[in-house]
């Protein structure tokens, strides 16, 4: 049973800058993603009050971390680059601190495209500033991982291979899928709390989840699917499973409440 079936609809929080919560297409693609898999979308803004980063994921029953401009190398020891698009400094330290709460409080979490970047870097791991610049291949395989302008944000134009028994494949129920592919940065040293359980032919990490059991939802993906969920059945399928545990999250929290 769905989690709007079932009488909940979780709490998704989506981190955005604070200029944009009051935008309302912002997120927009995100939104109706959660919305389509029974949650309810809520914009998080950014705040420089690390102290209250706590109390504003702990109001949710999941995170959902977006994509966006660059994490700052300096956030995980890398020297400035010339390819570096930088987002908001209030942004980046907002969300490597709501990373690691909701890794400790068990909350379900995804990050998408920019945001396993900053999963991974927030529990300790690094990033390639630029994928052209400082990746080489151990295959010799090239694989461009910036499809637009010339190709939708929808299409599907390379593979990942999933890890055989993680949890991402059994969700999207194979070990190989199609996903689309805008970013220049990608994961270096993977952090040890996490797993990469999606790769691409080039070798790129392109999917990692917690690697203990001890946490219900703790999922990031390097591509977008967001933008492909009205045609995707393993989008959707990542969507509702991350709703589904936020929906049991909701169910516990209103437990706790009534007692």
């Amino acid at each position: 049973m769905g989690a709007e079936m079932a009488g909940m609809r979780p709490r998704i929080g989506i981190s955005v800058d604070s200029a944009q919560v009051l935008d309302g297409q912002t997120r927009g693609t995100y939104r109706r993603a959660v919305e389509e898999a029974g949650g309810e979308p809520v914009l998080i803004a950014a705040t420089c009050d690390i102290d209250s980063v706590a109390s504003l994921v702990n109001g949710c029953d999941g995170l959902l971390i977006p994509g966006g401009k660059d994490l700052a190398p300096e956030e995980y020891g890398a020297r400035p680059h010339p390819a570096v698009r930088a987002d908001s400094p209030t942004r980046d330290v907002f969300e490597l601190h709501a990373l690691r709460h909701a890794r400790c409080a068990g909350i379900p979490t995804l990050g998408i495209c920019r945001g396993v970047q900053v999963m991974n870097v927030a529990l300790g791991g690094t990033l390639y500033e630029d994928i052209a610049d400082q990746y080489k291949p151990p295959n010799g395989l090239k694989i461009r991982h910036d499809q637009t302008p010339e190709r939708s944000r929808s299409d599907a134009t390379h593979q990942v291979d999933l890890t055989a028994g993680s949890m991402l494949s059994s969700v999207l129920a194979g070990v190989c899928i199609a996903t689309n592919s805008m970013h220049h940065q990608a994961l270096r040293r993977v952090a040890f709390d996490l797993m990469v359980v999606g790769t691409t032919r080039d070798g790129i990490a392109e999917a990692v989840e917690a690697r203990t059991c001890d946490h219900p939802f703790f999922v990031g993906v390097q591509w977008h699917p967001e933008d492909m969920v009205e045609h995707d059945r393993p989008s959707r399928a990542l969507f509702a499973e991350f709703v589904r545990c936020a929906a049991a999250r909701a169910r516990q929290r209103a437990t706790d409440a009534a007692v």
